[in-house]
């Protein structure tokens, strides 16, 4: 069952050892950020995290880490990747399975008890960004590539036991997040869970994307991930380009996907509940978990 929660310790508490925990962050390769991996990992108790524009190499943000940790952390990967993994889990719990060409999608395997029989996928996905250029038309065709990338690992797995997480650089509910043929993300759980699509003689595999719940201001937390302050005429203000989404099987396995404001000691949003980017990054981190 899926709960959007804003954070408290509580709700930790009461998961404390029963939940695999993941944060993805969008670090914006401000180096300041590094400092406060500490406080997320003992606050929130981060098993793996997922990092985006990480400054430098995970070395730094390994570092950071290991410094105050109660355990040790590390980077399961053998290569270079856009989306970075730091872990706290032990080498045969969580293991590294693909990087694709431009290294815009890595995934990575975990198994444990906590998960019962199952193995997970975990991807990592980081999109252009229309700010760099990007069009509408490149931008679809990107997320295409890595979703056929991705089916080819669950191909080669043998299941679709998959958790697809990132910055998508579209909001949830642009062509490139919703089309068929591309990540084919459904806002409900009913829609996700229908059999496989048939279009154009084909069969397209489905996610569930919780974030349309989290979307503006009638849930707890903030209205978005990502505030983008521009005169231009269209402006929704509060974007979404972080997101998380599971595939239907694991749906049940899916717990407490939160925005956070916060690293547990130290507030990560302005006066105005937007991003601190100065102190920060322009993104909040997304944090949620999955077991039995």
């Amino acid at each position: 069952m899926i709960k959007a929660h804003s954070t408290g310790t509580l709700y930790i508490e009461i998961f404390e050892g029963l939940m695999i925990t993941v944060l993805f962050w969008n670090l914006n390769k401000n180096p300041n950020v590094l400092d406060h991996l500490p406080c997320l990992a003992k606050h929130h108790r981060v098993d793996v995290f997922l990092l985006a524009e990480i400054p430098n190499d995970t070395r730094s943000a390994i570092d950071k880490l290991n410094v105050s940790a109660s355990r040790i952390y590390r980077d399961p990967s053998n290569v270079k990747t856009k989306v970075a993994a730091i872990t706290g889990l032990k080498e045969e719990t969580i293991r590294h399975r693909f990087t694709g060409d431009g290294a815009r999608l890595s995934v990575w395997s975990i198994s444990a008890p906590l998960l019962g029989s199952k193995e997970i996928l975990l991807a990592g996905v980081h999109l252009p960004s229309k700010s760099g250029g990007t069009t509408d038309t490149a931008e679809f065709s990107a997320a295409k590539d890595s979703m056929m990338d991705l089916i080819d690992v669950e191909d080669r797995r043998r299941h679709r036991n998959t958790i697809l997480v990132g910055d998508f650089n579209m909001n949830p509910y642009d062509p490139g997040m919703t089309s068929v043929d591309a990540v084919h993300g459904l806002m409900t759980r009913s829609l996700a869970e229908k059999p496989d699509r048939e279009y154009h003689g084909k069969r397209w595999r489905r996610f569930y994307n919780p974030m349309w719940g989290l979307f503006g201001d009638r849930t707890p937390g903030p209205a978005g991930g990502y505030y983008w302050r521009s005169s231009v005429p269209t402006n929704t203000h509060w974007s979404m380009l972080d997101q998380v989404l599971v595939r239907p099987g694991l749906i049940d396995l899916f717990h407490d996907l939160t925005i956070l404001t916060d690293d547990g000691e130290h507030s990560l949003v302005d006066v105005d509940g937007t991003p601190d980017a100065k102190r920060f990054s322009d993104h909040l981190p997304l944090l949620f978990r999955v077991g039995v």
